[in-house]
């Protein structure tokens, strides 16, 4: 990519000039001195003080990365309506509620699908006159996602949101998973997201609409809770490749989001009052409806959907609709800081932090910080 893109047309910088100039204009921001501080190593604040943002680190001999901005990302894709979204494995689940959820904002919704029979159970749900193209679609296949761009660009002529939502929910532990279980997670979790971005964001950034790519990635993400240890690594890489994303466009016109939801009950029927044809041939396993009873005690689809659209007009890094999780995520991070050798002697020399000054700390993360302080009314409406 950072080979490709900045070839692709020497005037790019200037096309999309207006376009951050716009973007840019909005927002706020917080002092990295000031963030180390709070987190209580003040002792390192002298390394990253500067009157301005330092260039970030680049190899000699290449064009270096401009200074870290100052505010965090104003959305890109701050309006939904009438814009277009293709949501893969959307035909059940999440994937269904979020294609729910922007038809409903007045988004033009492409449905990416493999299974016939469950994409005609799905179809029912949405409201007559909805702008819905289904396109079966192998995530792991790279034409495939250049296949899907055509149909897009065909139907709609310009795509501004993209979800890779497909994912392989194995329960492989990484301990004592085969060669073949881990091709098939890695494909699906991670290939099959950075596929999308080698396709995808060069006519992103072409249009210069505002625009945003985004992977649903899970709890499992953040907090590797459970012993799903091939779904966690993936997940977690996932995750990963968005954030370096948002460091490399936060000054462009695509925006970036990890959604990590945790439990969601994947029918989408439930509440409508009708059936579900797909779950009336294909049932869950009896030991899973045994165990509840009922409807599971996840949240909706829809829900997950909205709350995930609401991330997507605020270009929020982490979507995180689940706050139960957040004291264990709390605790992992907090492992993490406490693996500081804080009594260290002597201390760093002070010739080593200069040098890895440009990579001490990334500026994404304060930017988000100051970004998510700002009181916010609801975390399911898809309009602001």
């Amino acid at each position: 990519m950072s080979k490709k893109m900045p070839a692709a047309d020497p005037d790019a910088p200037d096309r999309f000039a207006e376009e951050r100039r716009r973007f840019l204009a909005e927002g706020t921001g917080i002092a990295s001195g000031g963030l180390l501080a709070a987190l209580g190593l003040g002792r390192y604040a002298s390394a990253h003080a500067a009157d301005q943002a330092p260039p970030r680190f680049h190899i000699p001999g290449l064009v270096p990365m401009p200074p870290i901005p100052k505010v965090s990302q104003p959305a890109p894709l701050h309006d939904l309506r009438g814009k277009v979204a293709y949501i893969s494995a959307s035909s059940g689940g999440i994937g269904l509620g979020v294609a729910r959820a922007a038809v409903n904002a007045g988004m033009k919704v492409c449905i990416g699908y493999r299974n016939p029979q469950r994409l005609a159970a799905a179809l029912p749900l949405f409201p007559s006159g909805a702008e819905i193209l289904p396109i079966k679609h192998d995530v792991t296949s790279r034409p495939g996602w250049v296949q899907m761009l055509d149909q897009v660009k065909r139907r709609f002529g310009k795509l501004h949101l993209v979800l890779n939502n497909a994912g392989d929910k194995t329960f492989a532990r990484a301990s004592t998973a085969s060669y073949k279980e881990w091709d098939n997670a890695v494909a699906v979790n991670y290939t099959a997201t950075f596929n999308s971005v080698v396709v995808c964001l060069p006519h992103m950034l072409e249009h210069g609409e505002g625009s945003h790519i985004a992977v649903t990635s899970s709890m499992s993400g953040l907090l590797p809770g459970g012993p799903l240890g091939v779904y966690t690594a993936t997940k977690i890489a996932a995750v990963g490749l968005i954030e370096a994303l948002r460091v490399e466009l936060e000054d462009s016109t695509v925006g970036t989001s990890a959604f990590c939801p945790g439990g969601v009950d994947t029918n989408n029927y439930i509440g409508t009052g009708k059936r579900n044809p797909w779950l009336e041939e294909h049932p869950l396993p009896k030991a899973f409806r045994d165990r509840f009873k009922g409807p599971p005690p996840g949240m909706l689809p829809l829900e997950a959907g909205e709350r995930f659209l609401n991330g997507v007009i605020h270009n929020d890094l982490f979507i995180i609709s689940h706050p139960e999780y957040m004291p264990g995520v709390q605790q992992r991070f907090d492992a993490i800081l406490d693996s500081e050798p804080v009594d260290e002697v002597p201390p760093p020399p002070e010739a080593r932090v200069r040098g890895e000054k440009p990579v001490l700390t990334c500026g994404i993360y304060p930017l988000e910080i100051a970004h998510r302080r700002i009181p916010r009314k609801s975390y399911t409406a898809t309009s602001l």
